[in-house]
């Protein structure tokens, strides 16, 4: 650089794009290698020192540079290096985390869906016949009122009805059920 650090920071002070980019590149590519030994990423070390560039420029009116600006821009880089490693090591955990807490529900609640499935088995079984025909196209064929309807010969009013009944006989059969089912029917929206 032909001026002096002190007079590009001066330029940089007054917003100078032309300083600005003498100095991306002029530093650009020795901050990416020096961001690299401690990301052992090229894509994350470029990113992170675009993102050290950004916060430069848009802080120019609050940052006060007090050693040279190559020594600052090592050190911002170098900071954000380490916090970038933080945050990495922080979703590490909780993915860690998340991943034996998830083993050990899934274990759990696996053997508590065989009961559940069991329990449900049997409560279809206790519904009238009709009720239970209706509950069945509904459900496991996934049809309408209206194609129940058509397909079973009676109103729409009355699928309504029967379902209705269904629902409710089920609901008092699984009552003790109700939370869990509750959880597995939340689990199976995400």
């Amino acid at each position: 650089m032909a001026a002096t650090s002190a007079d590009i920071v001066q330029q940089l002070m007054q917003r100078d794009q032309k300083a600005f980019e003498l100095v991306f590149r002029t530093y650009y590519a020795e901050l990416c290698h020096f961001a690299n030994k401690y990301l052992k990423s090229e894509a994350e070390s470029e990113e992170l020192v675009q993102d050290v560039f950004c916060r430069l420029w848009q802080k120019l009116d609050s940052i006060s540079i007090q050693t040279s600006l190559k020594s600052y821009l090592y050190s911002s880089v170098r900071n954000a290096s380490f916090n970038f490693l933080k945050h990495q090591l922080l979703i590490q955990q909780h993915a860690e985390n998340y991943t034996k807490q998830n083993d050990a529900f899934e274990t759990d609640s696996q053997v508590e869906v065989g009961e559940l499935q069991s329990q449900i088995a049997a409560a279809i079984s206790k519904l009238p016949d009709r009720c239970r025909e209706v509950f069945m196209l509904s459900r496991q064929r996934g049809l309408k009122y209206r194609e129940i309807a058509d397909e079973m010969n009676i109103s729409v009013k009355t699928v309504e009805v029967q379902m209705g009944k269904a629902l409710s006989i089920l609901r008092k059969e699984l009552q003790s059920y109700l939370p869990l089912i509750w959880f597995i029917w939340l689990e199976n929206l995400k």
